[in-house]
């Protein structure tokens, strides 16, 4: 896989970073083009804020449809509120913005009942073949309390165009420790929409529909009756299609990071499709490793309780973009008895 970051120690093994498909190049002149054809959400999506909850302003004030004919998941009125703390929904962030990927809270244990921000965002691993990789994610307030969500591409792997044969997850993890235990993945669901869209992309199409979908869940293994959310608690999560300003925690390995340590961005005022995309759009230098790392609106600083509003698809220097979570995904959460 192009672009792979191998990690230092502490891991025993090198661990890579996936990294999203990049925009695939037109077919050169005189060659067949593969047909592109639009996903749709699970139900249609609506410009009009149809939703009791108020957790933000839908697609960011602009229209759900972009200018390339791609959609994003549409707006349900689901909203599970964090399971420490409560979100403070307003305007913008309760924080100062920044984009350089510093540590997050850095000094801060990461320990049971702190920050909720820093005990239920993790590290994924993930095997296929002889291979390693790692992307972030982050343990949501579900019926199971084993539900981490993520991106799909932290899910199915593009190489052997399968899912990953071993997916395990560190929540509080830093450098070499993980507070809460290494957890096992048992089951889990990526948008029939991505799998779609993503397979005329590998198979040549140059087609962007996968980015509005890029989202999944991931149920693990309970340890002697215990749950992810028993040991790290559970993030707020939002199905409404809205946001606020959001903070963005994970784990980046793109230079000069290492992947080792909980680093942040913060983004007062979101954008919505840029380059014609379905995703919402912050200022943050993180890249590969930081997939998967949740979009957190309208969160309290002081415990770090907030909505889940979308997660980290793609980006690097140019900025952070993730697809807004909606009906497609709730139907997912539920399908894994979330």
């Amino acid at each position: 896989m192009s672009g792979c970051v191998i990690l230092p120690p502490p891991l025993p093994t090198d661990i890579r970073l996936p990294q999203p498909p990049p925009v695939q190049p037109s077919q050169p002149s005189g060659q067949p083009q593969i047909a592109v054809e639009p996903v749709d959400p699970d139900s249609p999506i609506t410009d009009a804020d149809e939703t009791v909850a108020d957790t933000g302003e839908l697609y960011a004030g602009s229209r759900g449809e972009t200018v390339d004919g791609y959609f994003p998941d549409a707006s349900v009125d689901v909203v599970l509120e964090p399971t420490r703390g409560a979100a403070r929904v307003a305007p913008g962030i309760a924080m100062p913005e920044h984009d350089d990927g510093d540590e997050l809270l850095d000094g801060s244990p990461h320990a049971a009942g702190s920050n909720l921000l820093l005990t239920t965002v993790g590290r994924l691993v993930l095997e296929a073949d002889d291979a390693e990789y790692t992307c972030s994610g982050t343990v949501i307030n579900s019926d199971s309390g084993l539900i981490v969500v993520t991106a799909a591409h932290c899910v199915f792997d593009d190489e052997t165009r399968d899912y990953y044969d071993r997916i395990t997850f560190e929540p509080g993890y830093e450098r070499g420790v993980a507070p809460f235990g290494t957890w096992e993945a048992e089951d889990w669901w990526v948008p029939s929409q991505y799998l779609e869209a993503n397979e005329r992309w590998l198979d040549g199409a140059d087609d962007d529909g996968w980015m509005g979908f890029d989202f999944g869940f991931i149920r693990f293994a309970p340890q002697r009756g215990t749950t992810l959310e028993d040991v790290a608690g559970g993030q707020g999560i939002s199905f409404t299609a809205e946001t606020n300003g959001v903070v963005i925690a994970g784990y980046p390995g793109n230079e000069p990071f290492d992947a080792e340590v909980l680093r942040y961005c913060a983004e007062d005022d979101l954008s919505y499709a840029a380059g014609g995309d379905a995703n919402y759009g912050a200022d943050c230098e993180m890249g590969d490793g930081a997939s998967g790392s949740g979009f957190v609106s309208n969160l309290d600083p002081a415990t770090g309780a907030g909505h889940i509003t979308a997660v980290y698809s793609n980006g690097g220097e140019s900025g952070a973009y993730g697809p807004p979570l909606g009906v497609t995904a709730y139907n997912g959460l539920r399908s894994l008895g979330g």
